[in-house]
């Protein structure tokens, strides 16, 4: 039955997604960009008209999208089938992350996937923007780059579907987005189909050049996550063979720690499951090079000026999408708008801004909460620090098939305006990414760390896309073959990726809900289902600290409102509040049983729901007698496991007064 419910479910999203499509391909004349356009600006519009009209947690708006999607499609279907191979790609890509995902479905306390749960689920509400903090109660989520949950939200929100099965199949649904723009790239600039299969797989399977360089330098076989910290842990986590010793012993100055300098493929962000703003990245720099390279070719019966503005505003819209690259993104995008007027296509130019200037109204609405927040406080830009820069040795380990893909790119002829347009730009890109830092709560070996985890493989990748595809497809055999020799050693992380899906274990198979891994204790499981049946309200929970912890997960899959969720990230995202800081000593005083009035603390806060479970039980359940005693005129307990007298799993409720 689930697989029957997956696979309509997918079916009603891909109608609705090539409905979408199509209407877009008729205003901008190309169907790979029509596609990705046909989501992203639909979607954009939506968030700005939700931050002054609520539609509601299920606007009904499915059947009549299906209806006109399917007409749409049955009138354009010549349309479809002359573009059979670009669908094609859509829908692999939506498959192969499908596979990862169903796979692997558990959201839980690795990397952000809880936060970025969270983040979804307070859209589902379908309130007035800015969306609840479901992990800070009564304030608003007014301080991230979340167009991407927003969009993974409205997904669930018009499916019927829950925050989990949003977050699974809204991170499919961006993955077939990517991999179809930037096969539609490389389809564009590489006439033969091995070539193509190269470019395509070096992206989507493929690392950077540390996925080699590992293999040379560390003992053992493990190399998924040594290849993406390569710079940092890999070089420093004591299976180093005597190559990377002297290695690492001449990348090193004496007294100053090694930098920890992370770089995650797009093939990495794919497989590894945290539904992160970097895809949003990756999905708009595939967007702004199919366009740039479809208005190079000028194939088809393509819409200049709409193309133009369109690629002009993917730049307002990083802002919200993945703040992080925004500036690389007005490197690129600007640099291929000084290009066209040094071309005399000045025609440009007016709905270059006509683009900027519509999507920056309808981005308006979020970055007016946004920049005056704690987060936007560390956007500062900072000259990187001279025992900051990366190694040389370090850097060519990471970036070699980069940096002689763009040295051939000299051996180009043929497009000589075009290869040297995108040299200039990606030089350009390069150097910022090693010169400038954004200046965030990291430092010491940590300072540059979010911003090589961003800009590096958002660089990496447009440079693989747009750069070695021209490469692929130039008369010179230098630049061709050379290309090729170099981007094939990447796919080695293939057969990384392969043993991570082959011996990681699939616990929670098909479960995209994301709650799997919390329900192997069917107490636990029943416990989040009878509390999800109850009415939303604030809800503590114990088991926080300052990091990462398995709280309160429980609260967030019965989707409760939290009165405090992962503390640590609040204080990233909000600044060092001390009442976050309270917060957690109060909570943990509370389950501790040593708050003077536990009482009159929970009706401060609001609190409806207290979540009790093995972890509270503890000197005989005395604790729990105790807690319950001093309470109990306000609050009722509901027992979904133990006895109350050894053990006691369930959840006190308020009552009416």
């Amino acid at each position: 039955m689930k697989i029957i419910l997956l696979t309509l479910t997918v079916g009603l999203i891909w109608v609705n997604l090539l409905g979408a499509g199509l209407l877009a391909w008729r205003m901008v004349g190309n169907y790979a960009i029509g596609r990705v356009a046909g989501v992203v600006f639909p979607c954009l519009a939506l968030f700005f008209l939700e931050h002054f009209v609520a539609i509601g947690a299920s606007p009904p708006i499915l059947p009549v999208s299906t209806a006109l999607s399917l007409w749409l499609i049955w009138r354009y279907r010549a349309v479809v089938i002359e573009h059979w191979s670009a669908e094609a790609m859509f829908v692999a890509g939506f498959l192969y992350c499908l596979m990862w995902r169903y796979s692997f479905p558990d959201i839980d306390f690795e990397s952000e996937r809880m936060p970025n749960l969270a983040f979804i689920d307070g859209y589902m509400k379908g309130e007035i923007l800015p969306a609840p903090d479901r992990w800070l109660w009564p304030y608003r989520a007014d301080f991230y780059y979340s167009f991407q949950h927003y969009c993974a939200a409205l997904l669930g929100r018009l499916m019927g579907i829950g925050p989990g099965e949003s977050y699974n199949l809204g991170y499919c649904v961006l993955v077939s987005l990517i991999v179809g723009a930037l096969s539609a790239t490389v389809v564009c600039l590489c006439p033969s189909r091995v070539t193509r299969w190269i470019s395509v797989g070096a992206l989507i399977l493929g690392g950077s050049g540390a996925a080699l360089c590992v293999r040379l330098l560390v003992n053992g076989s493990a190399y998924y996550g040594s290849s993406v910290r390569f710079l940092g842990v890999a070089m420093a986590d004591g299976k180093l063979n005597e190559l990377g010793k002297w290695v690492a012993a001449a990348m090193s100055t004496p007294g100053v720690q090694p930098r920890d300098l992370p770089l995650e493929p797009l093939s990495f962000v794919i497989a590894h499951g945290d539904f992160h703003p970097p895809l949003a990245g990756h999905l708009l720099l595939a967007l702004a090079c199919l366009i740039i390279v479809v208005l190079e070719a000028d194939c088809g019966a393509i819409a200049r000026k709409p193309l133009h503005a369109v690629l002009a505003a993917t730049v307002p819209v990083t802002l919200i999408a993945n703040a992080w690259v925004y500036p690389l993104q007005v490197l690129l995008v600007g640099g291929w708008f000084v290009y066209r007027a040094i071309r005399r296509e000045r025609s440009c130019l007016l709905p270059g801004a006509l683009g900027v200037a519509a999507a920056a109204i309808l981005v308006y609405p979020h970055l007016r909460n946004f920049a005056l927040g704690t987060s936007a406080k560390y956007a500062a830009i900072r000259l990187v620090e001279s025992v900051d820069h990366t190694p040389l040795l370090g850097w060519l380990m990471i970036f070699w098939p980069v940096a002689g893909i763009l040295v051939l790119s000299v051996l180009n002829r043929e497009r000589r305006g075009f290869a040297v347009y995108l040299l200039m730009t990606w030089a350009l890109i390069l150097a910022v990414t090693e010169f400038l830092y954004n200046d965030d709560l990291f430092g010491g070996p940590w300072s540059r760390f979010n911003t090589t985890l961003k800009w590096w493989p958002w660089a990496y990748a447009g440079i693989v896309l747009t750069v070695g595809s021209l490469n692929l497809s130039a008369p010179s055999r230098v630049c061709r073959y050379g290309t090729m020799v170099l981007l094939l050693p990447t796919c080695v992380f293939a057969v990384d990726l392969g043993r991570r899906f082959m011996n990681t274990e699939r616990r929670s198979m098909g479960n995209l809900g994301g709650a799997g891994w919390t329900q192997k204790d069917p107490v636990i499981a029943d416990l989040i289902a009878i509390l999800g049946s109850r009415p939303d309200g604030v809800t503590v929970e114990s088991g926080l600290e300052m990091t990462n912890t398995p709280s309160p997960a429980i609260t967030l899959f019965a989707r409760k409102q939290s009165l405090l969720g992962w503390p640590w990230h609040e204080t990233t995202w909000r600044g060092d509040y001390p009442e976050i800081r309270e917060r957690l000593t109060d909570i943990k005083a509370f389950y501790s049983g040593t708050m003077e009035d536990p009482l009159a603390w929970l009706l401060k806060n609001q609190v409806r729901y207290i979540v009790w479970v093995v972890r509270d039980n503890v000197s005989g359940n005395t604790r729990f007698r105790e807690i319950r005693e001093s309470i109990r005129s306000r609050y009722s307990w509901t027992r979904v496991g133990g006895d109350d007298e050894r053990l006691s799993v369930g959840f006190f409720e308020r009552v009416p007064e």
